[in-house]
């Protein structure tokens, strides 16, 4: 008869061929007999979690960094229940999340057993699949998984927990084959020409993979359209496309859309965070819409035509006979300027601080973490100094997780920056545990602490939304033995240690000013 620890080594093997090469591991009493696995077996990479969130947040930093897949194991019970965020976020960002929950045998299920949950199932359509083993399952396979988003594998444990010895895990020489997405039919190449012909789009560019940026630059290099390229597409202040990007920020969208200077959109890559995405469901529902993206979510509520396949791109053919946009964007770089003028005006704002820090992260790895720093990014950022690289978890436009995925991103080469809003930090607070266990060590935290979520101040006219306090991070620091900083500008030549929390206080009279000047500036 098969032994727990038979069943938990064929689970880890099978694990292994498919790629996987990191594991983040939660130690429980049920998943005990994996974590004798994972530990006996040293040449394997594991990090130690005691908070499954943030564990699992972490896995998506890796699989964006290392572009495999992941597996996150916990124990039974609730643990199970704190990966769902984590899941939802790697749905809709299509990340290869592997969740390995530990259960206890199948005849505990609706008996209110202590640790005994529903857990299968528990992902509803939050993960491609579900795999429920025991020892019945001898000849368990993830050959069907597409890797284009996160599975549940629950394996269900007998006691004895370790009822044998460990077994010995052989690590794949071979390169795993990568699974990639078909190119669209004929017909769909033939749709999206005859909407590029039949109209003058304005490109919004979304967050973009890695391996199909050649192919997108290539693309928007021949169809010279206006573009507002959001800042994690990785494209924004490109110089092969610096005659086509719009540099003034989101409103010169609605004026090109509000003069006709462009009468329809197209989205590439990620669903946009630019507010104007919303507004095409309401306002501008009568603007043609077509998407192309690297998943099957079309971002929007209403019909549109939409490519799940960014390599389609490289065969369509442009025929554009069309003047060129230079006249269309005179605006556009008037405006930049005039923008550029406000931010050095207002220094202390919280937008002119994040103008400031932009050059000051020049050429190192940038994470904005949340809504108001991925915008406030997109219209203030120095656009002559780029980062390195920038990521966000932007699948489902929450604030969960995000320290943990910064700091899976983090790579040991350059200076890491994490850019994120108050409240978002205190969503992952246990997040810096996993730290002493990083090869990466220069993490710097930026923290925004405008004493509650002012995204919604100019939203809505009421405290309620915002959640006021009167926090400091400097404990948060001293908790963790980080190195702390405070600052009400933004200082120049500044020596700053390896790791670094620094708490950012922008002056609300200055931030104010400058959303009021800015809003004057587009009354036009």
């Amino acid at each position: 008869m098969m032994t727990n620890m038979q069943l938990g080594a064929n689970l880890v093997q099978e694990l292994l061929n498919s790629g996987v090469e990191e594991f983040i591991l939660c130690a429980g009493a049920r998943n005990s007999p994996l974590v004798h696995i994972l530990d006996e077996n040293k040449n394997l990479k594991i990090y130690s979690f005691f908070e499954e969130r943030s564990a699992a947040f972490f896995a998506l930093g890796r699989i964006a960094k290392t572009r495999k897949p992941v597996a996150v194991i916990t124990t039974s019970g609730t643990a199970v229940a704190e990966l769902l965020p984590a899941a939802v976020e790697a749905t809709y960002s299509s990340l290869p999340l592997i969740l390995v929950t530990a259960d206890r045998p199948k005849v505990y299920r609706g008996t209110g057993a202590p640790q005994a949950i529903e857990q299968v199932g528990l992902f509803s359509s939050y993960v491609e699949c579900s795999f429920d083993l025991d020892f019945s399952d001898a000849n368990f396979s993830l050959k069907k998984w597409t890797s284009k988003g996160p599975l549940q594998v629950n394996i269900c444990f007998e006691e004895p927990l370790i009822d044998g010895p460990v077994e010995k895990l052989i690590i794949p020489t071979l390169t795993i084959e990568k699974k990639t997405s078909s190119f669209a039919h004929d017909k769909n190449i033939e749709s999206l020409e005859n909407f590029l012909e039949q109209s003058h789009p304005l490109v919004l560019l979304g967050s973009l993979p890695d391996a199909e940026s050649v192919v997108v630059l290539d693309f928007l290099r021949r169809l010279k359209a206006p573009i507002y390229a959001e800042s994690i597409s990785g494209l924004r202040g490109s110089l092969d496309l610096a005659d086509f990007l719009i540099q003034s920020g989101e409103p010169m969208i609605e004026h090109l859309l509000k003069t006709a200077a462009c009468d329809s959109v197209l989205r590439i890559g990620g669903v946009p965070t630019a507010r104007i995405w919303r507004d095409l469901e309401t306002k501008h529902k009568g603007v043609q819409v077509y998407s192309v993206g690297f998943n099957q979510f079309s971002g929007l509520s209403r019909p549109i035509q939409h490519l799940s396949s960014l390599s389609i791109l490289g065969q369509i053919k442009i025929n554009s006979n069309k003047e060129t946009i230079a006249k269309t964007l005179e605006l556009d770089k008037v405006q930049a300027k005039k923008i550029k003028n406000l931010l050095e005006r207002h220094p202390s704002s919280e937008q002119g601080m994040v103008y400031s820090l932009s050059k000051l992260m020049k050429g190192g790895r940038v994470y904005l973490g949340n809504s108001m720093p991925i915008r406030e990014w997109d219209l203030c950022a120095d656009q002559s100094a780029l980062p390195q690289s920038l990521l966000a978890n932007r699948g489902a436009n929450g604030i969960d997780g995000q320290i943990s995925t910064f700091l899976g991103w983090a790579h040991i080469d350059f200076e890491n920056w994490c850019l994120i809003g108050d409240l978002t930090a205190m969503y992952d607070l246990s997040s810096l545990w996993v730290t002493s266990q990083m090869d990466a060590k220069k993490l710097k935290i930026i923290v925004i602490n405008n004493g509650g979520g002012q995204i919604f101040s100019r939203m809505f006219n009421k405290d309620i939304f915002i959640n006021k306090h009167n926090v400091s991070f400097e404990f948060w620091a001293k908790m963790w033995n980080w190195p702390y900083q405070c600052w009400t500008s933004i200082p120049e030549g500044i020596s700053l240690d390896a790791q670094q929390i620094i708490e950012v206080r922008p002056d609300p009279v200055q931030t104010k000013l400058f959303w009021n000047e800015l809003e004057k500036l587009w009354s036009l």
